[in-house]
């Protein structure tokens, strides 16, 4: 490319150097090993080998890690909300995420929540003090959440696309929903 330009611009032959890199050095051979190793690879023993740190990691189990750290608190009144909780286990450490489940219509709290901590020892502790504490004339009862089940595949199940084998919503199938073949004429002509 260097030598394309001193040709264009007619200037082929002065100064005499090239810029480093440009066409001093061959064309990467097929089978040459570099000094260039990815990041994704670099400070392995296995440097050498492609995608072995990502092989690792798709053997890893897939899991919510924040599931590790959660716990699950019930007998909560209606009137806490988030913030109180906030408050409530803020001293016991980072907190990563704090669930208050509402009713959707009224917007109340159902009288349970999920707090998830960054690091599980901060869980252990704020576990420990708070089991049986008094808060909102209620009695706090604390307990390790437990971890959420694989969501199943949408259209997956049964008939129909649900794991009850119904689609109308209505607790049966109707005639759409089956596979067999249904004569409306015979609701006109039975047997009366």
């Amino acid at each position: 490319m260097w030598r394309k330009l001193q040709q264009k611009y007619g200037v082929e032959g002065e100064g005499g150097s090239m810029p480093p890199g440009d066409d001093a050095a061959p064309a990467a051979v097929p089978g040459m090993r570099t000094s260039y190793v990815p990041p994704s690879m670099r400070g392995q023993a296995g440097a050498g080998v492609a995608g072995s740190a990502l092989a690792r990691m798709a053997a890893m189990p897939q899991y919510d890690d924040r599931d590790q750290s959660s716990l699950r608190v019930t007998n909560i009144s209606e009137e806490t909300t988030e913030a109180d909780l906030q408050v409530l286990f803020a001293p016991y450490g980072r907190i990563a995420r704090i669930y208050l489940a509402k009713d959707r219509e009224t917007m109340i709290s159902r009288g349970f929540a999920f707090v998830s901590f960054v690091h599980r020892q901060d869980a252990e502790r704020a576990m420990g003090a708070l089991q049986g504490h008094g808060y909102d004339h209620l009695i706090l009862k604390i307990e390790w959440a437990k971890p959420s089940a694989p969501k199943p595949d949408a259209g997956g199940g049964g008939e129909g696309g649900l794991s009850s084998g119904y689609t109308s919503g209505y607790g049966k199938a109707l005639a759409q929903d089956t596979k067999e073949r249904v004569s409306y004429a015979s609701n006109l002509t039975a047997n009366r």
